[in-house]
C-alpha cells in the first residue's frame, strides 16, 4: 500500500505537505522561540552575564513566527496552484468528455442489460415493459417493431433496444420517460454521464449511498445502521483511493497534454488523444510527424505513475477504486433478489465475485445462501399452496416473485416460520399471523416490487459493469495496436 501511496504522491504534493505542516505551526513556533528570547534576555540580570537586548528578544519570535508562517503558505500555495493548474488544463482539454468513451460502447452496454436484467421483465410481461404510446414521447412505430419470423426472445430484445435507443436519443424528464416507455433508465444514463479516469466518475458510489430507491431496499431488508458502520470502511478506502488516482490522472494528463501542445504548436492534443484506446493509430496525427509515438510514451509513463507498471498492481488499485461498489452492490442484491441469490437467473453471486477475483473463502457464504434459498422456494410454494394457491397460478408470475422478494428480505425472522409452516409443525399458527400479511401485501403491490427489483438489477449490473470497463481500458491502452472497443465488457 506505502509505494502505491509514494507513487501517487509527486514533489509537489512533498512540498505541499511541507509548506501545510510550517503554516499550521507557526504559532507553535512562535511560542517556542519567544519563550527561548524571555529566557536569553533575562539571563542578562545574572552577575558577569551578558546576553541579547529586548529589541532582539522581541524581534526574534516575530522573525520565527513570520518566516514559517509566510514560508509554510508559500510552499503550500505554490504546489498546490501548480498541480490545481494541471489539474485545470486536463478538465478544460476534455478529461471530463472521457466520458464520450463510455457512451461509445452504448451497443454492447445495453445488450449485456439485456441479458443480465430485462430479459426476465419480458419473459415475465411485467409491468415494466408496459408502453404508454403517444406521437411524440413513445411512437409506437419505433418502440414497438414489427418483425415477422422472430423468436418471442428475440421480439422482447428488439423491443428494449428500440425503446432504450429512443430514450438515450431524446432527452426527457425520467418519470415521464419511465411512464410512457416503461423501462426504468435512470442509472444507466446517470452512469453514462461519469468520465473514465475523471474525478466525476463517482456515480455509482452516490447512488448506492443516496438513491431513494436502494435506501427502501435496505429498509425493507432491514440494513441497520451498526451495518451501514460496517460498510464504512469500504466506503471511505474506496473514496480515498479515488481521489488520489483521480487526482493523480488529471495532473499527469495535464503536464501531458501541455507538452503535446507546446512541442507541436497546436491544440489538436486532448484527454481523449491520451486515454481512448487507439486513438494514436487515427490518421489525424499524421500531420504531427512523431506525435503517434510520442502520445504513447506519454500514456505508458501516465499509466505506470497512476496504475503502475506491473498488471498486478494495477488490478491492485482497481480493487481498491472500482471494484469496492461492486462489492456493495451484490451484497445488498443478495438479501433483496432471491433469484440472483440462489442462481436461478443464470449467474449468481459467487459466480459474479469469482470472475472478479475474490477467493473461495469469501464466496462461501454465498453459496451457502444459496442452497438455503433454494430451500426457502420449496417451504414458501408449499405454503401458497395451501394458504394463497391462486398466487402460484402462470398470470399471476409477477405477483408470485414480489411474494418471493418480500419473504426473501426479511429471510432471517421469516425462515423458521415459514419452513414449520411447510412440514406442518406451526400449532400456533405464527405464519397466518406474522407472513400471510406481509405476503398478501406484496402481492397487492406487486408493480412497486418490479420496479425496485429492476432497479436493483440494473445498479448492481453497472458496478459489475464499470469494474470490467476499467480492468478492459487499461489492458488496451498497453496495447500498442488499435485494439477493438468491443471486448469491453464481455
Amino acid at each position: 500500500m506505502f509505494r502505491d501511496l509514494r507513487r501517487l504522491f509527486s514533489l509537489l504534493d512533498a512540498l505541499n505537505y511541507l509548506g501545510n505542516l510550517l503554516y499550521k505551526r507557526s504559532v507553535r513556533y512562535t511560542g517556542v522561540s519567544a519563550a527561548m528570547s524571555i529566557v536569553g534576555y533575562l539571563a542578562n540580570y545574572l552577575p558577569g552575564t551578558a546576553t541579547y537586548s529586548a529589541r532582539v528578544a522581541m524581534a526574534l519570535p516575530v522573525l520565527v513566527g513570520s518566516t514559517a508562517l509566510l514560508g509554510g503558505l508559500l510552499l503550500k500555495s505554490i504546489p498546490s496552484l501548480i498541480a490545481k493548474r494541471m489539474a485545470n488544463v486536463a478538465e478544460a482539454q476534455d478529461l471530463d468528455l472521457m466520458e464520450d468513451y463510455r457512451k461509445s460502447c452504448e451497443d454492447l452496454h445495453l445488450l449485456t442489460l439485456w441479458d443480465r436484467v430485462f430479459c426476465y421483465e419480458w419473459q415475465l410481461g411485467s409491468t415494466a415493459t408496459t408502453l404508454c404510446v403517444d406521437p411524440a414521447e413513445a411512437p409506437e412505430a419505433i418502440c414497438r417493431p414489427r418483425l415477422s419470423g422472430q423468436s418471442p426472445g428475440e421480439l422482447g430484445r428488439a423491443e428494449f433496444l428500440a425503446r432504450a435507443r429512443f430514450a438515450l436519443a431524446r432527452p426527457q424528464p425520467q418519470p415521464r420517460q419511465r411512464y410512457h416507455l416503461g423501462i426504468d433508465l435512470r442509472f444507466f444514463e446517470d452512469w453514462r454521464n461519469g468520465a473514465c479516469f475523471d474525478r466525476n466518475d463517482t456515480k455509482l458510489l452516490e447512488q448506492y449511498e443516496a438513491s431513494a430507491t436502494l435506501e427502501a431496499i435496505r429498509r425493507e431488508v432491514g440494513h441497520t445502521r451498526w451495518e451501514s458502520l460496517g460498510d464504512l470502511p469500504l466506503r471511505m478506502s474506496q473514496k480515498f483511493w479515488l481521489f488520489l488516482t483521480s487526482r493523480a490522472m488529471a495532473i499527469a494528463v495535464g503536464e501531458a497534454v501541455s507538452q503535446l501542445n507546446r512541442a507541436y504548436d497546436t491544440d489538436w492534443f486532448n484527454a481523449q488523444a491520451l486515454l481512448w484506446p487507439g486513438e494514436e493509430a487515427q490518421p489525424w496525427l499524421d500531420r504531427f510527424p512523431g506525435a503517434a509515438s510520442e502520445v504513447r510514451r506519454l500514456r505508458e509513463a501516465i499509466l505506470d505513475r497512476v496504475y503502475g507498471a506491473d498488471p498486478r498492481v494495477a488490478r491492485r488499485m482497481l480493487e481498491r477504486t472500482v471494484l469496492p461498489s461492486f462489492v456493495l452492490a451484490t451484497r445488498l442484491r443478495v438479501r433483496f433478489d432471491p433469484e440472483y441469490a440462489e442462481g436461478s437467473l443464470g449467474y449468481s453471486p459467487a459466480q459474479d465475485l469469482a470472475q472478479v477475483g475474490l477467493s473461495d473463502a469469501r464466496l462461501d457464504p454465498y453459496r451457502r445462501v444459496a442452497a438455503e434459498v433454494g430451500e426457502e422456494r420449496a417451504w414458501l410454494s408449499a405454503c401458497l399452496a395451501r394458504y394463497r394457491p391462486e398466487l402460484l397460478a402462470a398470470d399471476h408470475a409477477e405477483a408470485y416473485r414480489a411474494v418471493r422478494v418480500a419473504v426473501h428480505a426479511r429471510r432471517r425472522g421469516f425462515r423458521p416460520l415459514v419452513a414449520r409452516q411447510a412440514e406442518g409443525a406451526d400449532p400456533e399458527g405464527r405464519f397466518s399471523a406474522v407472513c400471510l400479511p406481509v405476503i398478501d401485501r406484496a402481492a397487492a403491490r406487486y408493480p412497486v416490487y418490479t420496479a425496485r427489483l429492476t432497479a436493483m438489477r440494473l445498479h448492481h449490473e453497472l458496478a459489475r459493469l464499470h469494474f470490467a470497463e476499467y480492468a478492459a481500458l487499461l489492458e488496451m491502452l498497453r496495447q500498442t495496436p488499435a485494439p477493438e472497443v468491443g471486448r469491453m465488457a464481455a
